[in-house]
């Protein structure tokens, strides 16, 4: 009688411990699908990273004294390790370097650095206030655009004065992820230029990490497709000409 119940019970084991690795088969099947299904929605968004599909930024210094210009000097180093020389241009440029103070009001710039012939990139960098930075690197090679980014801080200098104030008034017609500006002075709509080979640039930060797009309006009017990654609240750095003069107009837009 006993052998019986130790057989009885032998089986009923077996039977749970099938039935919990069919379960965890099961739960580990459907997250496989339902992570190949949004891949695209789980990829990190750009300039959260130094380094991105094997293509790392390194840069000679992270320290600078506000209000005083500094030579500042980078590299893109590829996947195996050599300093990266050969850019595609985009936008009339090889590579495009925006800075950016972590502070809602701190200073934004737009700079385009010159390739030096060992493949580092320079240009002379002025923070104006004092405080912490964000160093974006844009630039596109064999057709696959990639943004690499690091901090930077300024020492030394007052804090940010938030100076956005412009003589034209900007105001954003939301659509979604289709983000539509109007520019307007005292006597009405003003026409833009185009500006970097395109009609205007966009470059949106996500407020707290600083996740980074760089978007670029169409032929006829100051619209951009932004791929928002996430609801939050988002800064809008737009810039464009009038009268052959690059303006910058800062805008804040919640998702």
């Amino acid at each position: 009688m006993t052998r019986v119940v130790l057989f009885v019970a032998g089986l009923a084991g077996i039977f749970v411990a099938a039935l919990a690795l069919g379960r965890a088969v099961d739960v580990q099947a459907r997250t496989v699908t339902s992570e190949a299904a949004h891949g695209a929605e789980m990829s990190a968004p750009a300039g959260l990273a130094l380094e991105q599909d094997g293509y790392r930024l390194v840069q000679e210094r992270t320290t600078f004294a506000a209000g005083r210009s500094h030579p500042y000097v980078f590299r893109i180093l590829a996947p195996d390790g050599s300093v990266l020389r050969n850019y595609d241009v985009e936008h009339e440029r090889r590579l495009h370097l925006v800075v950016v103070g972590r502070e809602p009001d701190a200073p934004f710039l737009h700079l385009h650095p010159r390739q030096r012939a060992d493949g580092a990139w320079t240009v002379r960098l002025r923070l104006p206030a004092a405080g912490s930075y964000r160093a974006f690197a844009d630039f596109t090679t064999g057709g696959e655009r990639r943004t690499l980014a690091l901090d930077l801080a300024a020492t030394d200098g007052p804090p940010p004065a938030g100076s956005w104030d412009s003589a034209y008034v900007v105001r954003l017609r939301h659509h979604g992820d289709r983000l539509v500006f109007d520019v307007r002075d005292d006597r009405g709509p003003v026409d833009t230029q185009r500006y970097l080979g395109a009609g205007g640039h966009l470059v949106v930060l996500r407020e707290g990490d600083l996740a980074y797009i760089h978007a670029h309006a169409e032929e006829d009017e100051l619209a951009f497709d932004v791929p928002f990654p996430s609801e939050g609240r988002y800064r809008l750095y737009l810039q464009f000409k009038v009268g052959g003069h690059l303006e910058t107009a800062r805008l804040e837009v919640e998702r």
